[in-house]
């Protein structure tokens, strides 16, 4: 009964989500491609709030909806859609799958869970997949084994225990400056239900969270994340990073069509 609820697309589906990620059908299913798929997300699928920002309304997380909006409509999402999406393709093309509820420990004080993503089971193994955290991103599928590392270009991530049921997923920065490794998460290794995640969808659609009018845009790039946040863009690219501030509507949707290929009104 539980798993009968995860999400799942179909073949017809799958390809599109795959072509919209300029994938082809994997031949086998590898780690290799899990890796190869999640970074790929991660760099054409941007993480963005804008129809919570400009309407003010429940962000809809069935399956049907975000499949719409991401696939033939061409946009990003946040965590409860990408992650859902995700879940659907790993699926769909034959890879056991399901939701993990994760919290979120960047603030001060024991949080809800607000945050979705996905673990994957391979060999045995069990893979934290993260398409949908508009923050710290790792590229790769991450071995969730005390003691395990996962390195990628921008740092390491790595599990510790918790308790019994949870895992703390921490990051080391390997860019200097940044000696202290920060704890992001703190992971689930029970699977959820979809249904499990409406409460928390519906508490980052309310007045007073922190996706409800500031505009949170980010896309990951061989260079580090480009992203808007507020009115302010940072660029990362060959000659280093680039801070600006967005003065209009005009500049905004340029940004948006130039760099994360979304073209809506505002």
């Amino acid at each position: 009964m539980l798993e009968e609820s995860f999400e799942w697309l179909n073949k017809e589906q799958c390809t599109a989500y795959l072509k919209r990620l300029g994938l082809s059908w994997p031949q086998n299913l590898s780690l290799e491609f899990l890796d190869h798929l999640i970074r790929t997300h991660l760099e054409k699928i941007p993480f963005e709030n804008l129809d919570l920002v400009r309407k003010h309304k429940l962000i809809p997380t069935d399956l049907k909806s975000v499949y719409n909006k991401i696939v033939p409509g061409n946009r990003g999402g946040y965590c409860f859609e990408l992650n859902a999406l995700l879940l659907g393709l790993l699926r769909g093309i034959g890879f056991q799958a399901y939701p993990a509820a994760c919290r979120v420990l960047r603030r001060p004080g024991l949080r809800m869970p607000t945050h979705r993503a996905s673990v994957v089971c391979f060999d045995d193994k069990k893979y934290f997949c993260d398409v949908g955290y508009g923050g710290i991103a790792c590229t790769r599928a991450a071995l969730m084994e005390i003691g395990a590392v996962t390195e990628t270009e921008f740092g390491s991530f790595y599990f510790e225990r918790e308790c019994f049921g949870w895992l703390n997923f921490w990051y080391q920065a390997k860019k200097e400056g940044q000696q202290e490794p920060i704890k992001i998460f703190m992971v689930s290794e029970i699977p959820s239900a979809p249904v499990d995640f409406d409460p928390a969808n519906e508490a980052m659609c309310r007045e007073g969270s922190m996706f409800y009018d500031k505009m949170i845009v980010q896309k990951i790039t061989p260079y580090g994340p480009v992203s808007i946040d507020g009115n302010q863009f940072t660029f990362r690219g060959q000659n280093g990073k680039a801070v600006s501030e967005i003065t209009s509507a005009k500049e905004l949707q340029d940004i948006l069509k130039r760099e994360f290929q979304i073209e809506i009104s505002l």
